[in-house]
């Protein structure tokens, strides 16, 4: 999960010249000068981790000390969820996902798409704020050991800043609305950012919203833990296209699943 920026390299002064000129060059706002800027150091940080060979999660432990807890971590993200393995939930989970309208950056690892006054979701008797989702290829959660094609995160926060990754899988099917708007926006260029038009985000959601739950991590560096996970169980539908158009962006950007150790699974129906 692509959340957390980090500056390694400074790059060269007249990197911002250009990325200030491109964008004030589109008459956007003053604010996505920052925006943009932070997206393109983030993305330069992004180089020193990815998902391939030399620098995949395998070596991320070996690539800054910051980064142990993805090998040694003992609640890591995501698992392979088994039905046998979980405990009933009797948690109520409520979706309260408006319309809103939106920032899209390609950060180097993901499409991510940020939002102020989204809405969010109520768990535990505790509402969580949806600050971003973004897309993993293929699916980084397994059930039963399947893999989708396609997995979101959506990612929350509450009062104290405690994270909530609300993960829905999608599935070969019929075309999505919301897909093809994000499709239509996304960048192809790494800290690339636009503004997308209003989109109704309960549309990249299931009808049942029976889910699973558990404790883990973060799926990218630095796999920080204390992260409450809820995996939907019903899938939503993309088409082959859409699927394909976006893992052409994306590649493989899947982490492999973890150890589950001692952690409990809640299933609510």
């Amino acid at each position: 999960m692509a959340l957390f920026f980090a500056i390694k390299f400074l790059p060269p002064f007249y990197f911002y010249f250009a990325k200030f000129y491109d964008i004030f060059a589109r008459g956007e706002k003053y604010e996505k000068v920052f925006l943009s800027l932070v997206c393109s150091v983030g993305s330069m940080y992004a180089t020193q981790w990815g998902y391939d060979k030399h620098n995949g999660p395998d070596t991320w432990a070996k690539l800054d000390s910051k980064f142990k807890l993805c090998n040694i971590g003992m609640k890591q993200s995501s698992i392979n969820i088994e039905n046998n393995k979980t405990t009933e939930s009797r948690n109520e989970l409520h979706l309260l996902h408006g319309t809103n309208s939106k920032d899209i950056v390609n950060n180097g690892h993901t499409i991510m798409l940020q939002f102020n006054e989204a809405g969010g979701l109520v768990y535990q008797n505790k509402k969580d704020n949806l600050v971003q989702l973004h897309f993993h290829t293929p699916s980084e959660t397994q059930i039963e050991g399947k893999s989708y094609p396609m997995e979101m995160h959506m990612v929350h926060k509450d009062s104290e800043d405690n994270l909530l990754v609300l993960a829905v899988l999608f599935q070969k099917g019929q075309n999505n609305a919301v897909l093809n708007n994000i499709l239509s926006y996304a960048p192809m260029d790494i800290g690339k950012v636009y503004q997308m038009d209003m989109i109704y985000i309960s549309q990249l959601l299931p009808k049942n919203h029976g889910y699973y739950a558990f404790g883990g991590s973060l799926t990218t560096p630095p796999c920080k833990e204390g992260v409450q996970w809820i995996v939907l169980k019903e899938s939503v539908e993309a088409s082959q296209y859409q699927l394909d158009a976006l893992h052409a962006i994306l590649k493989d950007n899947a982490r492999d699943v973890q150890p589950l150790n001692d952690r409990v699974i809640l299933s609510a129906p």
